[in-house]
């Protein structure tokens, strides 16, 4: 954990404000949800992302795909990649390049191809799929699909069912 010398009071009610900067730095939006562990001596506050919870899920999933397809997936929430098969393809837990955070947050089917492919890992991308993973109207992530071949209309269709089993799975 990293020290920042910033100390907060406790007001009547049991709250803590954090500060701006923190919230900043950490991507953090009011509203959203965070996890609060203990130990015997540390509160520790925690980013809650429902995908997470849906990791080992998500990780069978983005294999399946792979392996039938040779196509490469994501899964991510807002912030990270929750999981990801393929070859070279960005590894789990990394954070999510600001591009793709940017067309997540358009809450719309994306596809790209050539030049215009966001950098996922994986070499020689000719075309990606992106589709936002929303549920009850909340944006919780996306389910990408990418190969080194043109993407047909069946593999856009796969992209979207990739996202709507986790928008089904997401209890709102």
């Amino acid at each position: 954990m990293k020290a920042t010398g910033i100390l907060r009071r406790i007001d009547e009610l049991g709250r803590v404000v954090i500060p701006k900067e923190i919230r900043k730095s950490m991507k953090m939006r009011e509203g959203e949800e965070l996890e609060i562990y203990t130990t015997d001596e540390e509160v520790v506050l925690k980013k809650y992302s429902e995908l997470s919870s849906l990791d080992g899920f998500a990780s069978s999933l983005a294999l399946s795909v792979y392996k039938v397809t040779g196509k490469s997936v994501v899964v991510s929430d807002t912030d990270k990649v929750i999981a990801s098969s393929g070859k070279g393809v960005i590894g789990e837990g990394e954070a999510i390049p600001e591009k793709l955070s940017a067309v997540i947050n358009a809450r719309r089917k994306t596809v790209l191809e050539g030049e215009k492919c966001l950098p996922l890992g994986g070499e020689g991308i000719k075309a990606q799929v992106i589709i936002p993973i929303l549920a009850a109207g909340d944006l919780f992530g996306a389910f990408v699909l990418q190969s080194k071949e043109p993407l047909t209309k069946a593999d856009e269709s796969l992209a979207a069912t990739g996202a709507s089993f986790f928008e089904s799975q997401i209890d709102r």
